[in-house]
């Protein structure tokens, strides 16, 4: 299923209002794969160490680990 875009925050002319929509719009790009790229699926017959992996790959998505 394809997302809807987030509008760019370039017309927003309120300086407070842009400090706070830019991180938010960049944090949702990067956790829906506007961002950083996609997670890609693992095949059906994935071992468990490619589950573990994934799993890890997701969570570090999602707490933003470096």
């Amino acid at each position: 299923m394809k997302k809807p875009a987030i509008p760019g925050t370039q017309t927003v002319t309120d300086p407070v209002v842009a400090s706070l929509l830019r991180p938010m719009k960049e944090n949702i790009e990067i956790l829906t794969g506007i961002r950083g790229g996609v997670i890609e699926k693992l095949p059906e017959n994935a071992a468990n160490s490619q589950v573990i992996s994934k799993i890890n790959e997701i969570i570090q998505r999602l707490n933003a680990y470096e």
